[in-house]
């Protein structure tokens, strides 16, 4: 509390009281004016290691590439959130344009004739609808096509 000084008057008592007040006043007064600042102390010790954070994550990343021709290019774009992030990539314009037909190539060796081929072939009546045909329908035709390759000796 700050001092409040005693405004004295021509024929005022001097008590005790007012003496220890001018007492008091004085020995609360007794600082001088502030000084420099000093020197910086030392660093305090390390405080506690903190909670480690939350671990990054990443989902299924999915890529999309259209039939496109072009300037190739790719644009990526993210969901999620960053413990379970999803990196998605959308791929542009990765086909080349359409090349011109090759020329033509040199007609290639006549061929061996061929071994183990026998007798003469026999059409072999395809079923008319494969869906509605029973097992015994589709064994017949099978055996049918063993027995021609037998008879030209494809197989023994």
């Amino acid at each position: 509390m700050a001092y409040e000084p005693t405004t004295w008057n021509t024929g005022d008592v001097i008590t005790a009281e007012k003496m220890n007040k001018l007492e008091q006043g004085v020995q609360n007064e007794q600082v001088g004016p502030q000084g420099p600042e000093g020197p910086a102390g030392k660093d305090g010790a390390a405080g506690p290691a903190g909670a480690d954070g939350a671990a990054a994550g990443f989902g299924t990343p999915t890529a999309t590439v259209d039939a496109n021709t072009g300037t190739p290019e790719v644009s990526v774009s993210t969901s999620g959130p960053d413990t379970a992030k999803v990196f998605n990539f959308a791929f542009k314009n990765l086909k080349g344009a359409k090349g011109d037909a090759g020329a033509q190539g040199p007609e290639g060796p006549q061929g061996p004739a061929g071994a183990g081929l026998t007798g003469s072939a026999t059409a072999v009546e395809a079923i008319e609808t494969p869906e509605s045909a029973g097992a015994a329908a589709i064994a017949a035709k099978v055996n049918e096509v063993i027995a021609q390759l037998k008879a030209r000796g494809v197989i023994l």
